[in-house]
C-alpha cells in the first residue's frame, strides 16, 4: 500500500501523470494473471476477447489520471487529493478484476 501512497505536497501535471503509468504496469500484471485463471474458468482458447477487454480497461485506466488533472486537483480539499490516487486504483484494480471473472463465469454458465 505504501506503493499507492501519495505526496501531500502540491504536484504538477508530470508527477501526476508519472504517478499513473508507473502502476500501469503493476495494473497489467495483475489483470493478465486474472485473464489466464478466467481462462480455465470459461474454458476459452481463442483469448481474441481478452485482448479487447484488456485494451478498453487500459483506455479506462487513463481516465484516472486525467480526472485527477481535470478535476481532483482543482479542489481545495488535501485530503482528498492526497487519497483519490490511491483509493481510485484500488477501485479500478477490483472493478476490472470483477469484469474480467464475471465475463468468465458468464460464459461458463452458457455452456452448461
Amino acid at each position: 500500500m505504501n506503493n499507492l501512497k501519495v505526496n501531500p505536497e502540491e504536484r504538477n501535471w508530470h508527477q501526476i501523470i508519472s504517478w499513473w503509468e508507473i502502476r500501469r504496469f503493476g495494473y497489467n500484471l495483475i489483470m493478465i494473471l486474472a485473464g489466464i485463471l478466467s481462462f480455465s474458468i470459461a474454458a476459452i482458447s481463442i483469448p481474441l476477447i481478452y485482448l479487447i477487454i484488456g485494451l478498453g480497461l487500459n483506455l479506462i485506466y487513463t481516465l484516472g489520471w486525467i480526472i485527477e488533472l481535470l478535476i481532483i486537483k482543482t479542489l481545495r480539499n488535501e485530503n482528498i487529493k492526497s487519497k483519490y490516487p490511491m483509493y481510485f486504483f484500488i477501485f479500478y484494480l477490483i472493478i476490472s478484476i470483477s469484469l474480467v471473472f464475471g465475463y468468465a463465469i458468464n460464459i461458463r454458465l452458457q455452456i452448461y
